[in-house]
């Protein structure tokens, strides 16, 4: 993950092929070596590894070898207690799900001019269009596993992936960084709805958030311009707030962290309800369903409770 990150910031890719192929043999080892252990398979440890091997590996564009991952990390989710297995998802992962059936009905000609890709444009929209048009494995295949008398594993086996890449046993050469970036971004759609917990190992919450901010944070200028269309921007910054509640730190420190990465979403959207003259969560649905939203979600609340904090306690009144 620090390798594909570093050649992101970088560009330099002969640099990373070394350390990516060391690194991922490693994982590949220490996954194996749980694998031999009935205890260790379920353990977040375990989970987190394979997680980073499928988010590199779809950053690569190495789809089979992303889906065959993405098949044991269902399979070990079967083998948790039913406590790790909940038939409600936490607000994260049913704001994914939202998003993608809202997305696939809209018209093309939308599609189109939401996707549009120049200087300004957000690698986590651009990810939601793909996994929602183009996926893997069909969200709602994977949302509706807990209704299924077939475990989920088995499922997917019988499913072809969309077939997109070229041959998985070859390093395939570093793609753009936005290409890469909405690979990896999109990767962690299908982890979450498929961990289906609530909250999640924060070292793999933290490299998404992060990019999920990066994302913000560069389009925020343009936004305030009118340079990049401030109803996706406002989507945008509601999504990641949630991110950051789907956290399960294990020390104060990464509770530090998550709070002050919080505290900046909130800061967010309220600068964002300013922008567009948002005075109630009425008005803040209407914004929201520009891109994606559904008037039956169930979400609703939680997200009215998320808007609601950053606008009513925001302006210097947030809790340091």
């Amino acid at each position: 993950m620090t390798a594909l990150h570093w050649a992101w910031s970088t560009g330099d890719v002969e640099h990373f092929r070394v350390p990516y192929l060391y690194h991922k043999l490693q994982a590949i080892r220490f996954v194996t070596d749980q694998l031999a252990h009935p205890d260790a398979v379920v353990h977040d440890g375990t989970i987190a590894a394979v997680s980073s091997l499928a988010l590199v590996e779809n950053a690569l564009g190495s789809v089979d070898v992303v889906s065959s991952h993405l098949r044991g990390l269902a399979k070990i989710k079967e083998l948790q207690g039913k406590d790790r297995r909940p038939k409600e998802m936490g607000l994260l992962q049913r704001m994914i799900l939202m998003a993608a059936r809202s997305v696939s009905s809209r018209p093309v000609w939308d599609i189109l001019d939401i996707s549009r890709t120049d200087f300004v444009h957000q690698s986590m929209i651009i990810s939601l269009l793909r996994v929602a048009l183009r996926p893997i494995y069909s969200l709602n295949i994977l949302g509706n596993s807990c209704d299924s008398e077939e475990p989920l594993s088995e499922v997917l086996a019988r499913k072809a992936p969309y077939p997109r890449a070229s041959d998985s046993s070859v390093l395939a050469p570093l793609r753009s960084v936005d290409s890469s970036r909405s690979g990896f971004i999109a990767c962690y759609f299908y982890l979450y709805v498929i961990m289906r917990e609530s909250s999640v190992d924060s070292f793999i919450l933290n490299w998404f958030v992060e990019q999920l901010l990066a994302d913000v944070c560069r389009t925020e200028a343009p936004m305030q311009k009118g340079e990049y269309s401030p109803s996706l921007w406002f989507w945008s910054v509601m999504f990641g707030a949630c991110a950051t509640m789907a956290a399960k730190p294990i020390d104060d420190r990464e509770t530090s962290q998550i709070k002050v990465i919080r505290d900046v979403y909130l800061d967010k959207i309220s600068l964002v309800s300013q922008v567009l003259k948002i005075k109630n969560w009425e008005a803040a649905k209407s914004i929201l369903r520009l891109f994606a939203w559904e008037d039956d979600f169930d979400g609703d609340k939680e997200l009215k409770a998320v808007w609601e904090e950053a606008v009513w306690q925001g302006d210097g009144k947030r809790s340091k």
